[in-house]
């Protein structure tokens, strides 16, 4: 494993204190635990201490276990940007169980799955986990709060051959259940080592002024700018979305309520920059793959001071600087959360909201058509019109694919496409209306 090259892929010049701190321990450790804050870097630090030794052809050595389909889709598309010339399978819910299984027909080097679907999978023996030698816990404590706790020490009890363990958890108030077996634990603590750099602001209004509240808010954005805005509740989530749509306002929603599918859809868009705005429940504080955050909103104030800190950290990632902004009633108090200085906002007028900078066009073909990020880049560059930092984002999925598009030249763009071919097969290219 070449470390400068994988670096070079992901566009970083050095790694962070605890990143170093993680991969040297590696080196002379078995079981780690790694205590870090989210945005800190966490997953370079645990896969670089984890990729030695693993090669191509000899089976699964490595499985990564995470509570969440998106924390999948993430560490995946990170391993991917690697290039680390290692078959990588995915497994969690959501989607075609036998897709899957034909994946593991020929086995990867590494698998990164939820710990429901592996669990089905060595149920039903879909591969062989005898040549498992090390195991990764991310988001370790939420594994355990989802309730995975019986498919974690089922999936460890089949993992014959493990010689090494690594968990990771962006907080320490977390519980070891014995079936994990951790002899002679080194633990790696980061989780005070850096401040984040946050300017804390708050805006108390009437509770039927919240609304107008958080757009006067978000129209003081600047240009490129996004904010999460964070709740409680789904239905607070849906009744603000309902709010945003009067004012032209382009977001997007993450809550349980919406299907897999239509959550990883508002990621994209998110991620894109075709949508300015992600409204969410605290299943965002962690574990989703979601761009550096200007600003953070706390829309309804969280129910412990753990988890605003969680959801501070989607913001000033990586020693960034971020914005963290309170909207609250008279009846509630801010210093149960934070003692730092905070600047109070007042109830002013709505300016005008800028629109994304971005649009999401939707191409039906993906991996499974043989169609690749490159085969998409080169379809939109014929055009004359179409430079190469007009083009953003590309996710290429099994079956289709999504792409960012400078929104001044997205209806040109999609003109030029009604009869569209790439690769000689005829694709359908559109801009994505659709709001589940």
């Amino acid at each position: 494993m070449n470390t400068q090259s994988i670096l070079k892929n992901l566009n970083i010049e050095t790694l962070n204190a605890m990143q170093l701190a993680a991969v040297e321990a590696s080196k002379t450790s078995q079981n780690m635990l790694l205590l870090s804050p989210t945005g800190s870097g966490k997953t370079l630090a645990f896969l670089l201490s984890s990729l030695p030794g693993i090669k191509a052809d000899e089976g699964i050595q490595l499985l990564i276990l995470v509570p969440t389909r998106e924390l999948v889709l993430q560490i995946e598309s990170v391993m991917r940007a690697m290039k680390l010339n290692l078959k990588i399978s995915t497994a969690y819910g959501g989607h075609a169980f036998k897709v899957e299984q034909n994946n593991l027909i020929d086995p990867p080097a590494i698998l990164i799955g939820t710990p429901g679907r592996v669990d089905d999978h060595l149920k039903r023996r879909t591969f062989d986990p005898a040549t498992i030698t090390k195991i990764v816990f991310d988001e370790f404590d939420k594994s355990l709060e989802f309730g995975f706790t019986n498919e974690m020490e089922y999936i460890l009890r089949k993992l014959k051959n493990l010689s090494h363990k690594f968990l990771v958890s962006a907080t320490a108030a977390i519980q070891i259940p014995s079936f994990v077996a951790l002899p002679n634990l080194k633990t790696i603590d980061f989780q005070s080592v850096e401040k984040p750099n946050f300017e804390f602001k708050e805006l108390t209004v009437l509770a039927d002024e919240k609304l107008s509240g958080l757009v006067m808010i978000l129209s003081r954005m600047k240009k490129g700018e996004n904010a999460l805005v964070f709740v409680n509740h789904r239905d607070a989530a849906d009744r603000i979305g309902v709010f945003l749509n009067e004012f032209n306002v382009a977001y997007a929603l993450f809550h349980g309520g919406l299907k897999q599918e239509q959550r990883e859809f508002e990621l994209i868009k998110f991620r894109n920059g075709s949508a300015n705005v992600l409204v969410a429940t605290d299943i965002a504080g962690r574990g989703i793959d979601i761009p550096d955050l200007s600003t953070v909103i706390h829309y309804q104030l969280p129910t412990t001071k753990e988890v605003f800190t969680h959801r501070n950290g989607r913001t000033a990632r990586m020693k960034g600087e971020g914005t963290v902004v309170m909207i609250r009633t008279g009846d509630e108090n801010i210093l149960d959360y934070t003692d730092e200085n905070v600047k109070s906002l007042q109830l002013s007028e709505i300016k005008a909201i800028y629109p994304p900078e971005w649009t999401t066009f939707y191409i039906g073909k993906g991996k499974k058509d043989k169609i690749n990020k490159m085969d998409i880049v080169g379809f939109m560059m014929q055009f004359d019109f179409m430079k190469k930092e007009d083009l953003g984002l590309i996710e290429v999925k099994d079956y289709f694919a999504y792409a960012a598009v400078k929104s001044q030249h997205a209806k040109k763009l999609a003109a030029q496409c009604v009869k569209a071919k790439i690769k000689n097969k005829t694709v359908k290219v559109e801009i994505v209306k659709k709001r589940y």
